[in-house]
């Protein structure tokens, strides 16, 4: 029964635990929130703020165009038609482009490409919605035309600061690429550096140390050549030696006297 009754306060206290811990996770997520939101740029905030405007203006644009009736214009028929092609046109913009260009500043909000893009539509609504409402003005009620030429203010306004906020990205990203193509210019230099140190280098010779004497190649004598030998003497012939040699003669030193006749 103690062991039973162990096991069961055990639970009991566990589960109080798990109750008590809950709150606190669901406690801190607004914190946390707030703290991502306290983090934030001012030029986030102020993007942001700017992006929700735009959407409620599309929004309510959209609902105040839908609640005309041109068709009951005191105009001619091409006057008609001209406006309610118009009008659809810009239903269409205000509820398929502007949501999408809205997506892609939220996701990229510093891409250049990205704002002017919202900024480019922008003005283009402003054109035909100014048309729109100047039709209306003259050919329709009062109260069709009053909440067109509101919507057209506010746009005027959100295209403005947009336009602001695109200038300033366009200074930024050229004075972020006057700095990469400087850095460029100087890692360029550099590199050129020990290039040319390389290409200038000289050659040093140490003279301390003699050089070595060629030794002379060894001199090999000729073989002489070969004297002619003496005329052999005809085979058979008889040498004579019983006769001894003749005798020189010496010279009178008495000239010799021609016999007188």
């Amino acid at each position: 029964m103690k062991i039973a009754l162990y096991f069961l306060l055990a639970s009991v206290a566990s589960t109080q635990l798990r109750g008590q811990s809950a709150p606190t996770v669901s406690q801190t997520a607004p914190t946390q929130a707030s703290a991502a939101a306290a983090i934030a740029s001012p030029d986030e905030l102020a993007l942001r703020e700017s992006l929700i405007m735009v959407q409620a203006m599309a929004q309510k644009s959209d609902a105040d165009v839908g609640r005309l009736h041109i068709s009951k214009w005191k105009a001619d028929g091409q006057n008609k038609q001209q406006s309610e092609t118009n009008a659809a046109s810009i239903r269409k913009n205000l509820t398929t482009a502007i949501p999408d260009l809205l997506v892609r500043v939220q996701t990229e909000p510093g891409s250049l490409i990205a704002n002017f893009r919202l900024y480019r539509n922008l003005n283009a609504l402003y054109d035909s919605f100014s048309a729109l409402a100047e039709s209306a003005g003259a050919f329709g009620p009062e109260e069709q035309y009053s909440p067109l030429a509101a919507d057209i203010a506010q746009l005027d306004q959100l295209r403005r600061q947009l336009a602001q906020r695109v200038d300033l990205l366009a200074t930024a990203s050229d004075a972020e690429l006057v700095r990469l193509r400087a850095a460029a210019k100087v890692a360029k230099s550099a590199s050129a550096k020990p290039t040319a140190a390389k290409s200038t280098s000289k050659i040093v010779v140490d003279d301390s140390h003699p050089t070595p004497k060629k030794k002379p190649k060894p001199s090999i004598a000729k073989p002489a050549a070969a004297k002619p030998a003496a005329a052999a003497e005809p085979a058979g012939a008889a040498v004579d030696d019983s006769q001894p040699p003749a005798k020189k003669r010496k010279p009178s030193p008495y000239p010799s006297q021609a016999p007188q006749q």
